[in-house]
């Protein structure tokens, strides 16, 4: 079936479009975590969503940000004791550094900032799984409220509900906001890494804001990005992190599928 509305404009790594021909998604978007979020979703409408959605998200927020002074990880990387909901993400996000054998590496905060991309500070910086684990959170919220035929995305990561919604995912090209493929997905969540919004420019190519475990310098590369579909939103978002550190050879575990995106003149890259 041929999608039939576009219900965003490109803005992040994602649009999405509802892959039905006779029901009209409904449509609400905000501002959370730094970033836009946008839900879509078929059924009955429910006056309620708005506020529900906000209020997971800022209660994420407020355990996950880096910038937040009072924030449970700006806390913790001050000294004080790591809470229960805090201790959840790390614990979500050492699964990933072993498996990713440390490309994921969620202790970088000193590092990020010493490029230029993060607050000061040093300890843990999760900002490679945090707005993914938050998706995964409003997903949970739209079933207890009986929603179940979803699309949510927050700053370009997706979560799709029981329902099959079309996402496109955005070419790696700083110049432009432009489709470089769709695809359709039902009960998975969908994130992207790339180098081509949050960047600085090198002879070399783009310095991006992933940082390297291995040298603790960012990752440069042509424009690209890689785009991780899993079962979960967190898992897509670290594994989406973790990828682009170990580039477009390394094979993938097989629970999760991989497709790497280059700008038309970048090529292949490593």
């Amino acid at each position: 079936m041929k999608p039939i509305r576009l219900l965003t404009l490109i803005c992040g790594m994602f649009v999405f479009v509802s892959c039905e021909k006779k029901t009209e998604p409904h449509i609400l978007s905000g501002e959370a975590m730094g970033t836009t979020w946008r839900l879509g979703w078929r059924g009955e409408a429910k006056n309620d969503f708005a506020p529900e959605v906000e209020k997971v998200l800022e209660k994420w927020e407020a355990v996950l940000s880096q910038w937040r002074e009072g924030s449970d990880l700006s806390r913790a990387n001050r000294g004080e004791p790591i809470t229960p909901e805090l201790q959840r993400v790390i614990d979500l996000a050492e699964v990933i550094h072993q498996k990713s054998n440390g490309s994921f590496d969620y202790r970088l905060l000193k590092e990020t900032s010493e490029a230029g991309f993060g607050p000061s500070g040093n300890g843990m910086d999760l900002s490679g799984i945090a707005k993914g684990f938050a998706v995964d959170r409003v997903g949970e919220r739209l079933r207890e409220l009986g929603t179940k035929d979803f699309v949510f995305e927050l700053g370009g990561e997706i979560l799709v509900g029981d329902g099959e919604w079309e996402v496109a995912i955005e070419a790696p090209d700083p110049a432009t906001r432009s489709i470089a493929r769709t695809m359709k997905l039902s009960g998975q969540a969908l994130a992207t890494s790339g180098n081509y919004r949050q960047f600085k420019s090198s002879p070399d190519g783009l310095a991006s804001h992933i940082i390297d475990p291995k040298t603790r310098m960012p990752i440069i590369r042509p424009p690209c990005s890689v785009s991780v579909i899993a079962s979960d939103c967190a898992t897509a978002d670290a594994w989406a992190t973790a990828l682009f550190v170990l580039g477009p050879d390394f094979k993938a575990p097989e629970e999760i599928e991989v497709e790497w995106n280059f700008s038309e003149d970048a090529g292949r890259g490593n």
